[in-house]
């Protein structure tokens, strides 16, 4: 379809858009192809004034290929996201992961395609036009593949779908909220002979009680392995890799899945 000239014809362009708006459209970055599968980062509509934009990096995965959870273990790569353009900083989010064991040991991660959430926090400059973001994150079958890749994502211009703005809100969705009636996450305790104790309390559905944990790359742990289970309440115990008395305080995250339910809180770890 052609467009008529602004110049020519002004009253009926601005009756045009009066009547029929365009619509505010989604951006989206090229598809990166890696071993394994892709990836690229797409956002919802930028609107004038907004300070912070939610976007999310799609990893769509081929069958049999992995990708690591925040705590990747002791040889694992995490997803790492730095920004530039029109975005001062970046927060990645992440879905409950589940436990990947392999030739190399045990650790969290997602077997499947999976969308982490982000949240840009962009610059107050006056004239956005493009978020620039350089990704890096391991994809793992038999080996690991260390991916990098850069990104740019319009903010002006009309490109992508609304179903990139609904893959936005369904990465969203699925974060895990706090404790619930049918799955909560008790206090985080020190034993006697210095492992990291936690129970979690579970009521209707079924499936195996997971438990993650996540406290930086000097704070990791190893898989915690449940000790009992009475039916509603499953109590794990960790083994820290470190000192817990030498190491001061731990900024504790935990995780949990049992079935479709999933939790994650945030706990500060005073040193035993």
């Amino acid at each position: 379809m052609a467009f008529i000239p602004y110049s020519k014809f002004p009253v009926i362009i601005a009756i045009a858009c009066t009547l029929s708006p365009q619509p505010v459209m989604a951006a989206a970055s090229h598809w990166e192809v890696t071993d394994g599968g892709r990836l690229r980062i797409v956002t919802e509509p930028w609107q004038t004034g907004m300070a912070t934009l939610r976007g999310a990096l799609q990893v769509e995965l081929e069958p049999g290929w992995k990708t690591y959870w925040r705590e990747p273990g002791s040889a694992g790569i995490p997803p790492q996201v730095t920004v530039a353009g029109d975005a001062a900083r970046v927060a990645i989010h992440f879905p409950v992961p589940n436990w990947v064991d392999d030739d190399y040991g045990s650790w969290a991660g997602y077997k499947h395609p999976v969308t982490l959430p982000l949240t840009f926090t962009l610059s107050s400059n006056g004239s956005l036009h493009d978020i620039a973001a350089d990704v890096f994150l391991g994809i793992c079958k038999d080996i690991c593949v260390p991916v990098s890749a850069h990104f740019e994502v319009p903010l002006t211009a009309s490109a992508g779908s609304n179903l990139q703005t609904m893959q936005v809100d369904a990465a969203f969705a699925a974060l895990p909220g706090g404790n619930s009636a049918s799955l909560s996450i008790g206090t985080p305790s020190w034993t006697d002979d210095g492992r990291l104790q936690i129970s979690l309390v579970h009521t209707g559905g079924d499936g195996k009680a997971e438990l993650f944990l996540s406290a930086g790359a000097e704070h990791q742990f190893r898989k915690p392995v449940a000790v009992s289970d009475d039916g509603t309440t499953t109590v794990f115990r960790a083994d820290p890799l470190f000192e817990p008395g030498k190491n001061g305080d731990v900024e504790l995250i935990v995780a949990a899945r049992r079935g479709d339910d999933t939790a994650e809180t945030a706990v500060p770890m005073p040193a035993p």
